[in-house]
């Protein structure tokens, strides 16, 4: 069933799959893409409640005038709320992990986080990644957006159906959306104390040479100890398309390993 909530100034579309009285889980999907995302996962999690989301600027979730990746948590905060759930297990990859961890920050109470993809954005970097990351928006703006939507689909995964699926759902979007979201994303470090109140699964894909994912993956550990962390063979940034078999098994685990 589709849904949407109107909510800091944009309607937020989610779909809402799953028996009512199921554990709840949350899909929060990458960047310049959308929650058609998760398609290789809907089977597998048909047992489960599934709010899949358009994170906002995405999808079919507009108007998005300023996109910053603490408004896309809150977003979810009320979705949960208006779904009289509060205690779901949060799956995000790429950027739906950073607001996965701007959710478990601001909010909490979750069965679980599933990382997907993404760089913890609590603890220290050295000064030129924080610079480089600022200022990399601008970047995209050289680019044809065709060129772009290209180049984006081809270095997030590593199968030619894969990468025509993220071609189509980059073309979703404007090049200024497209844009703009990066600007909110660029500006989503912020070193902080925190500490997950609920189990965390990290996982990375193990070709992704997204930024730099991969280097940081043992910050996981360092930072949040009792965090497990996965690597997902025959996978590239967009691990849960790319290898959805070996995805799936790892995320049905976790979920009932939380749910217990």
């Amino acid at each position: 069933m589709q849904k949407y909530i109107d909510y800091n100034g944009c309607r937020v579309f989610y779909d809402l799959t799953g028996p009512q009285n199921a554990p709840a889980v949350v899909l929060i999907h990458g960047y310049g893409i959308n929650r058609k995302m998760w398609n290789p996962q809907l089977d597998a999690l048909k047992d489960y409640r599934v709010i899949n989301v358009d994170v906002r600027g995405h999808g079919l979730s507009r108007p998005c005038r300023h996109f910053t990746v603490k408004n896309a948590a809150a977003d979810i905060h009320a979705i949960l709320d208006a779904e009289n759930c509060q205690n779901a297990l949060l799956a995000g990859l790429s950027m739906g992990g950073y607001i996965t961890q701007e959710y478990a920050a601001n909010y909490g109470k979750a069965k679980g986080y599933m990382i997907t993809g993404a760089i913890p954005i609590f603890v220290p970097y050295k000064t030129w990644e924080k610079i480089g990351l600022k200022y990399s928006a601008p970047l995209f703006n050289l680019y044809p957006w065709e060129t772009l939507k290209k180049q984006m689909a081809r270095a997030s995964a590593l199968s030619e159906g894969v990468h025509a699926r993220l071609h189509d759902m980059f073309g979703e979007t404007t090049k200024k959306e497209f844009v703009a979201s990066w600007n909110g994303i660029a500006t989503c470090l912020n070193e902080r104390e925190h500490v997950f109140d609920a189990p965390l699964l990290v996982c990375c894909g193990e070709f992704d040479k997204t930024g730099t994912i991969k280097q940081h993956l043992p910050d996981w550990p360092k930072y949040y100890p009792g965090c497990r962390v996965e690597m997902i063979a025959n996978a590239s940034h967009v691990a849960n398309m790319d290898n959805p078999a070996d995805f799936n098994k790892l995320m049905l685990e976790f979920i009932e390993e939380c749910n217990k």
